[in-house]
């Protein structure tokens, strides 16, 4: 009887040690997982990013000589194009703004005035380098022989203020291209330049969501900006984006300010506060965080991303 008690105070005392190896094991083995998806999700943005911005700023800069009389190229080469996302909607899906200076479009449309740029590019770039020029709903898209694509935003310069085509009307509105590339940088930056990689994935992620669980790009952005101001954990795009989709189902059942100034709400498009679109997006941000939260392996965060 007594053997047998001392065996079991024996067992009693290597219990800590035992668990605490486990603990240990499980810490290393969670930090394995996290290296390896993290790796994963850099091969993922290496794709998202897979353009040459040199090549991109010597297209623009010859774009900019060509047409150097009648515009003026403001730069974003923000954020860049990301797989799957083809319908511009945010200043970041653009490559630059084209402020157009001519006195001929003074009063014109936002159609007319892209019609007009539309035009000018298709006369005047070299067929040598430029297979073709398409013009969108808000943007012109240059398409070089090489598969580069440059996307193009129409501006023009009333007075102190540069004003495009509104996204979702006919009509002009004021946009403010330097507070919005701020606010995003300086987001970023705290976040250890962990927030715009989060950002694209998210846009990635929901350019394979249903149309009506779809949110816009900038809006996405101002949403970004807005987490990342409540943000203190690790700062890998793995956990900013678990955190971003985590605020961003509950931000999104209330309007937020548009911080490329595009409109005056980032989410008009969703109407009123806690309205039933509104709580489609919520659900369907919440369920994409409870899948990256469940998401215990490697390959499933591959078929996150369709892999």
């Amino acid at each position: 009887m007594g053997g047998s008690g001392g065996g079991e105070g024996g067992y009693r005392s290597l219990r800590p040690e035992i668990e605490q190896l486990v603990a240990q094991a499980r810490a290393r083995e969670s930090e394995r997982l996290n290296t390896q998806i993290n790796e994963f999700l850099a091969e993922v943005l290496a794709g998202f990013n897979g353009r040459d911005v040199d090549l991109t700023n010597r297209r623009l800069d010859s774009i900019s000589g060509i047409l150097e009389e009648i515009v003026a190229v403001e730069r974003v080469l923000f954020g860049g194009s990301v797989a799957k996302h083809t319908e511009v909607d945010g200043i970041s899906d653009v490559d630059a703004l084209v402020i157009l200076d001519r006195a001929d479009l003074a009063g014109s449309s936002p159609a007319e005035v892209r019609a007009a740029f539309y035009a000018e590019l298709d006369a005047r770039l070299p067929r040598s380098e430029v297979e073709s020029v398409r013009a969108g709903k808000m943007a012109v898209t240059v398409i070089f022989r090489d598969g580069l694509e440059i996307q193009l935003l129409p501006a023009m310069q009333t007075g102190r203020k540069v004003v495009i085509g509104a996204f979702d009307g006919p009509g002009w509105i004021e946009i403010n291209p330097k507070r919005f590339q701020s606010a995003l940088t300086n987001a970023n930056k705290r976040l250890g330049r962990s927030l715009v990689p989060a950002i694209k994935l998210l846009k990635s992620i929901n350019a394979d969501l249903p149309s009506q669980k779809q949110m816009k790009s900038y809006h996405i952005e101002a949403l970004a900006v807005d987490a990342a101001k409540s943000y203190e954990g690790p700062r890998t795009p793995r956990e900013v984006l678990i955190h971003l989709c985590g605020h961003a189902a509950d931000r999104v059942l209330h309007p937020i300010a548009d911080v490329t100034g595009q409109t005056r709400r980032a989410d008009e498009y969703l109407g009123d506060q806690g309205s039933m679109q509104r709580r489609i997006l919520a659900q369907a941000l919440a369920g994409i965080r409870r899948r990256l939260e469940a998401a215990s392996s490697l390959d499933e965060w591959k078929a996150i991303f369709g892999g």
